[in-house]
């Protein structure tokens, strides 16, 4: 199998559908784990027919970010991955992406590539726009990795962590490269989404331990600049059950 997504969930039924029509043209898999959901989140993914395996955690256990990834990274080497994309619930990949990427996965066969960053757009007010000013117009996730077993070792961090391995990690100045697609941030739409964010990740890291500029820039719109997404960069579906509810 050569490349499957990566799907960590927890009461995501708002963004579940739209995230599967989404990303499933791309993937050869799905790979999910439904974190103790107590909403359909299971069910929407069960009932998908690229679902490869569905890993279910028990009830009213603590988030644990880092236990949940690597999870999913042991068994998507079980079904022999050969490449890794972690997408999250309310994330969306631009349309071009799911055409682009048999190219994108050969290049990297003949560049020696085994990591890509996408760039990562966080939509604002409604889904034709998103914040470009300052640190948002800089932000980039590496979401596409090469699946090799032989690296064992990963990120310790419990939050913002890296899902690929350290030995990709610490090579990415020869071995990583930046795609032209854009990767879409649904849940920074909607004002009171923005400020429900910010409360998780205080009340997560309230020392911002593992984030040193903090949290309150994400409900700031102080210098707030927005760009248009272009027709030709704009991402599927066209209308998103998520932004109605």
């Amino acid at each position: 199998m050569r490349l499957v997504v990566l799907l960590q969930a927890r009461n995501e039924q708002r963004f579940l559908p739209g995230w599967l029509e989404n990303v499933a043209p791309a993937v050869d898999g799905v790979l999910a784990l439904d974190d103790g959901s107590e909403d359909a989140t299971a069910e929407i993914l069960a009932g998908h027919p690229k679902l490869i395996q569905l890993i279910r955690n028990p009830v009213g256990q603590p988030w644990n970010e880092r236990g949940n990834q690597m999870a999913l990274i042991k068994a998507a080497r079980q079904h022999g991955a050969e490449w890794i994309l972690c997408v999250d619930a309310d994330e969306r990949l631009e349309e071009r992406f799911a055409g682009d990427i048999g190219q994108i996965l050969d290049d990297a066969e003949t560049k020696g590539i085994e990591a890509y960053s996408l760039r990562f757009r966080e939509l604002w007010d409604d889904r034709a726009h998103y914040r470009k000013d300052g640190i948002w117009g800089r932000k980039m996730r590496y979401c596409l990795f090469r699946n090799d077993p032989r690296h064992t070792k990963f990120d310790p961090r419990p939050l913002h962590r890296y899902w690929m391995p350290l030995d990709i990690v610490t090579r990415l100045a020869s071995v990583g490269a930046q795609l032209p697609h854009n990767l879409y941030h649904l849940r920074m739409i909607r004002a009171e989404d923005r400020q429900a964010r910010h409360q998780r990740y205080v009340t997560l890291d309230p020392d911002n331990r593992y984030q040193a500029q903090g949290y309150d820039y994400l409900v700031d719109e102080t210098g707030m600049e927005l760009a248009t997404i272009p027709p030709e960069r704009d991402f599927l579906p066209l209308r998103d059950a998520a932004l109605s509810e």
